[in-house]
């Protein structure tokens, strides 16, 4: 074979090889998914927060309303005023209560002098019962007087009868004697009838002064009652007067002079006169989501961002946790949002009562911590041992299999669910389980997986989504 023969032979294999290995490496760029990868990395701190929004109110405030219904005559503050605990703040028109209370003071007056009448007839009564207990006395004596007597009289009467029937005395002193024993019984008998009759005026003079004592009872009663009536009047005609409770600011006013003030009731906003607020202790009122609630704690630092202040965050502490979820009239909830009250440090003067706001609390902080993009975990479901070991899928083998026939009737092993990141090996990702800490704002805290320095893929998002275990990747070069 000559030279020039073998050099286009040598040529021509020069030329196929290229070409081959053109195709290959077209055809491995087509198959490549292109990535986003980033560095596990060990952050000096990470902090977890739990972001929520709400208002500002003031720690101590009262919805100031009317107790009674009237015309406001006087009003001696105006919104934005300053005012200290009692100071008078208007006045209701007071003459329909005036004259309750002036009707109540002389039902009271006539009530008692009604007690004081009876009482004077107690007193009547009682001396009457007096003489009446004396008059028994006098009688119980005089039948023990007449009893004697009788008995002396009988004594002698047995005497003389004895001697009359001897005939040893005349008919006459006979008959002396039995007339004196008669006379001895008449005067038991009166004396006896008068003690009956002592006692039965006893008796009925005694019911009515307990009668009397009953009616000067349910007299005293209606006194008490009636000092009662005058009283809620009084109450009545001073709630005319409304001061404030406690010092403060007008941060609202709802009502002007000549405006009917109504009773407050329930939910009922119209009854609202005024709202004053303690503004020397000002608290965020936020709504915490109720997948977050269990990691907060009393005592927590917070920052409140809010809205019409947007460049002056207020540090703050958690100072209160609701216990239960917030209900919402008419409102049907899936989700449940808990009350969390942030005490504002050193709030600016310019802050107000009512302004929306964001508190951010601080649930955790860690030091020194491997830390991946949030990002980049991802969940994948993978065939597991019977200890719950990941199984990873050979490919070569499973697609012999298929070849073969094998396989069809084979059992599926269990599947479960990892945590894990991809991590770049040779131009190739291998799933990562790992094992997930604290959440920061963009980063989470890795307690075992991966290791300081590995890339591993951090997007995108929508590649993360079917990137699988063993895939070739291509990272994606950063645009200079």
């Amino acid at each position: 074979m000559s030279t020039k023969k073998k050099l286009l032979i040598v040529a021509g294999a020069v030329v196929v090889l290229a070409t081959i290995i053109g195709v290959s490496v077209t055809v491995n760029r087509k198959s490549a998914t292109i990535v986003e990868t980033g560095q596990v990395r060990r952050r000096a701190e990470l902090v977890a927060i739990v972001s929520a929004t709400g208002e500002i109110k003031p720690k101590e405030y009262v919805e100031l309303q009317a107790e009674i219904s009237g015309v406001i005559t006087e009003l001696f503050v105006a919104e934005g005023d300053r005012v200290k605990k009692g100071d008078l703040l208007l006045k209701i028109d007071p003459v329909q209560t005036r004259y309750d209370t002036r009707a109540q003071e002389a039902i009271l007056a006539s009530a008692m002098s009604d007690v004081r009448s009876q009482k004077a007839q107690i007193a009547v009564q009682e001396s009457i019962l007096d003489q009446e207990r004396t008059s028994i006395r006098v009688a119980e004596i005089e039948v023990e007087t007449a009893r004697k007597n009788l008995d002396l009289a009988q004594s002698i009467f047995e005497r003389k009868q004895g001697l009359f029937e001897d005939t040893l005395i005349s008919r006459d002193e006979y008959d002396t004697v039995k007339n004196n024993l008669l006379n001895a019984e008449n005067t038991l008998a009166t004396s006896e009838g008068r003690l009956l009759q002592a006692k039965a005026q006893y008796k009925g003079r005694n019911l009515m002064v307990e009668q009397a004592h009953e009616g000067h009872g349910a007299s005293l009663s209606r006194v008490e009652q009636q000092r009662a009536m005058l009283e809620r009047s009084r109450d009545m005609l001073s709630k005319t007067e409304i001061r404030t409770p406690l010092d403060g600011v007008i941060t609202q006013m709802n009502v002007e002079v000549g405006e009917r003030a109504v009773p407050g009731t329930l939910n009922n906003p119209a009854a609202t006169l005024m709202i004053i607020a303690d503004l020397s202790i000002i608290e965020a009122e936020v709504e915490v989501d109720e997948t977050d609630i269990v990691d907060l704690e009393r005592g927590r630092k917070a920052v409140v961002k809010v809205d019409a202040l947007p460049d002056n965050p207020i540090d703050g502490t958690v100072t209160e946790i609701g216990n239960s979820a917030i209900q919402k009239l008419g409102q049907e909830q899936e989700a449940k949002d808990f009350k969390v009250v942030i005490q504002l440090v050193e709030p600016p003067k310019s802050l107000r009562p009512g302004l929306s706001c964001t508190g951010e609390i601080t649930t955790a902080v860690r030091e020194e911590v491997l830390s991946i993009p949030i990002q980049a975990l991802t969940i994948r479901e993978f065939p597991v041992d019977e200890e719950g070991h990941l199984i990873r899928k050979e490919k070569d083998a499973d697609e012999e299999k298929t070849e073969a026939g094998e396989g069809d009737d084979a059992e599926e092993p269990e599947t479960k669910e990892f945590e894990g990141v991809f991590r770049l090996v040779e131009k190739k990702v291998e799933f990562v389980p790992v094992e997930t800490g604290i959440t920061g704002d963009k980063e989470i805290e890795i307690l075992a997986g991966v290791e300081d320095d590995d890339t591993i893929v951090t997007g995108s998002y929508k590649t993360l989504r079917t990137l699988a275990d063993g895939d070739s990747v291509e990272v994606e070069e950063e645009e200079s």
